[in-house]
């Protein structure tokens, strides 16, 4: 049985990042989004470096119907530092993360909740407000295999207790 590392103090740093948000009502559809963010890089002639990262806010608020709200988004790293953008991309030259709680997955890909679940219970034992963020690096993905870095990022202390 694979076990998931774990650490605290962690820095994501990516660079040449282009992502793309994920509409609120296909959020379960991410396929599709990453898909369509492929074909974009192709047809535009970029070249990606590094894995996909996905990103979530976290919940947000809620929506008219009392349903939770998240921010999503599919990142990639490109090699070029810069790009002619059209809606929806956004291109950021450099996403810096200190401070995150930290977790490497290496295994089923239907337990990767199981490493967000290691750092929130870490948080809640050592009183540590997290953000709500998170980014999964997804490192290597095979049939049903998965190796992916989680990242969490901590609150400031100045910030923890709002």
């Amino acid at each position: 049985m694979p076990i998931i590392e774990s650490r605290e103090n962690k820095i994501l740093r990516l660079a040449n990042v282009l992502s793309r948000s994920i509409p609120q009502q296909e959020l379960l559809s991410q396929d599709k989004q990453i898909i369509m963010l492929n074909n974009w890089i192709k047809t535009k002639g970029y070249e990606t470096q590094g894995p996909l990262i996905m990103y979530s806010s976290g919940v947000i608020g809620t929506d008219v119907d009392g349903e939770p709200l998240i921010n999503s988004r599919i990142m990639i790293q490109l090699k070029q530092n810069s790009v002619r953008l059209e809606v929806p991309y956004r291109f950021d030259k450099e996403i810096r993360v200190e401070n995150c709680l930290f977790a490497r997955f290496n295994g089923d890909a239907e337990k990767l909740q199981f490493a967000t679940m290691k750092l929130q219970l870490f948080a809640y034992e050592n009183d540590v407000e997290l953000t709500g963020e998170t980014y999964m690096v997804l490192i290597k993905q095979e049939e049903k295999c998965l190796l992916a870095d989680v990242f969490m990022p901590v609150k400031p202390k100045e910030n923890q207790g709002e």
